[in-house]
């Protein structure tokens, strides 16, 4: 049994909450992980977590706190003008999936934007309220809100099977094969010419 009340010590239980469930949303989604699964693995009394963030939707929001600032990766990937566009998106997009501390978050983004509804919606919003104008603002030519998300949805479909479902080959590849053989079609994608 979980205890309950406060936990000893310093008050670092909301931020033990937000590491806990985003590891856990990560491993096993929105719906498959519960609030007691959340606060049993946190080592607190279920009740802080409605204290703290109110309901597992509102924690879930919590927990999408991105790897990454959207207007710096905007900035980085059209620094050099629209040439290159497309491989730079995607070296970033890819190596950012690479390091544990931001392929958690993503995942839990990936994973519970699949399985729940309104985190899809909180997804959506945040990635078209945020990177996508901050993208579509530096490139040239018409329909770029399409142009990014086909690019986008060529970079998902890539991370979907190589960080959740593990199909091999593609989940062993290096980041510099996947940047050389998939850079061209997203650069295709955002291309103001089709």
């Amino acid at each position: 049994m979980a205890p309950i009340g406060r936990r000893p010590g310093k008050n670092d239980t909301r931020d033990v909450l937000v590491r806990t469930a985003r590891r856990m949303f990560a491993d096993t989604g929105f719906d498959k992980t519960s609030v007691r699964d959340i606060a049993a693995a946190a080592g607190v009394d279920p009740g802080l977590i409605r204290h703290y963030f109110g309901s597992k939707a509102d924690l879930f929001q919590a927990t999408l706190g991105w790897p990454f600032d959207p207007a710096a990766v905007a900035a980085q990937v059209t620094a050099e003008g629209p040439g290159g566009v497309g491989a730079r998106l995607t070296r970033v997009f890819f190596e950012a999936w690479e390091h544990p501390e931001s392929r958690s978050p993503l995942l839990a983004i990936l994973r519970g934007a699949a399985t729940h509804a309104d985190s899809a919606d909180l997804v959506r919003q945040f990635i078209q309220g945020e990177l996508y104008d901050q993208l579509a603002a530096r490139l040239p030519g018409p329909d770029a809100g399409l142009r990014i998300d086909l690019a986008m949805a060529q970079l998902l479909g890539v991370a979907y099977l190589r960080h959740i479902l593990r199909v091999e080959p593609l989940a062993s590849a290096s980041v510099d094969e996947l940047v050389t053989r998939v850079s061209p079609v997203v650069e295709a994608h955002l291309n103001a010419t089709p």
